[in-house]
């Protein structure tokens, strides 16, 4: 029997990353497939009903293939997403963007200081820079940002920075302990009763931004995200590493138990 998957999944090309986030769910671990094996899992999934297909890391704008899987995924006729930091956006990059009519989700977590510190290094003006990018060049955009303890204000500020830079979609993400954040969750955890005035802040917000933005508060940790890791396993990610589960191996093309 093969395997069953979902229509969508997260692609991870790489773990290699140009920043040090401290909730990092997927922290830099040397692995960096080449650009033959990626197309290759690529072929491999949508043989087997993949359709839709976000290429994050680590970081993917590390990975020179990326341009080439977005446009080899397009022939196919499947969809391509790119979870980034910002920090880099090659020509090469934008122009398959365009071409193959791919979106972007770029990580931003409030104002300068606030995101520079969660980030682990002078990330703002990159980051920020590459979303006007986005936007000029007409490629749908979304911003993505992790709300930590002690961040609340930041939600209020992306917000206000959607709005300015005609962002149309905004994705917030509570904090989970999984990779980097397992050694963080004193620090960053949200307590329940301050994880609920978010999301019912949240809520508010998108009422009164209702379409002009479009805020969807995304918990991961409530249900599990089917993932591809770099290494060619196919898994469902839970809110701590405890609880993934491996559907199948990729090169090894044998499925294991759901």
């Amino acid at each position: 029997m093969p395997p069953l998957l979902p229509p969508s999944l997260c692609f991870r090309v790489t773990r290699a990353c140009n920043a040090r986030c401290g909730f990092c769910l997927a922290p830099p671990d040397g692995v960096h497939p080449s650009g033959e094996v990626l197309r290759h899992r690529l072929d491999w999934l949508r043989a087997r009903g993949v359709r839709s297909f976000d290429f994050c890391g680590g970081e993917p704008t590390l990975h020179p293939a990326l341009p080439e899987l977005l446009r080899h995924l397009h022939a196919g006729g499947g969809r391509g997403q790119v979870t980034t930091n910002g920090l880099a956006l090659s020509d090469a990059l934008l122009q398959a963007l365009k071409a193959t009519g791919g979106t972007v989700k770029v990580s931003l977590h409030g104002d300068r200081a606030h995101h520079d510190a969660l980030v682990g290094c002078e990330a703002f003006e990159a980051t920020t820079a590459t979303v006007r990018r986005l936007v000029e060049a007409g490629v749908p955009t979304a911003l993505q940002t992790t709300v930590v303890a002690g961040g609340g204000e930041a939600v209020g500020w992306v917000v206000a920075f959607c709005l300015q830079h005609h962002v149309r979609r905004l994705n917030l993400l509570p904090f989970i302990p999984r990779g980097r954040g397992r050694d963080r969750r004193e620090d960053y955890g949200l307590e329940p009763f301050a994880r609920r005035a978010l999301r019912d802040e949240v809520k508010a917000l998108r009422r009164a931004h209702l379409g002009h933005l479009d805020l969807r508060w995304l918990d991961f940790s409530l249900r599990p995200v089917p993932v591809v890791e770099p290494d060619g396993r196919v898994v469902w990610e839970g809110a701590t590493e405890r609880v993934d589960r491996e559907i199948c191996r990729i090169e090894e093309m044998i499925p294991t138990h759901l």
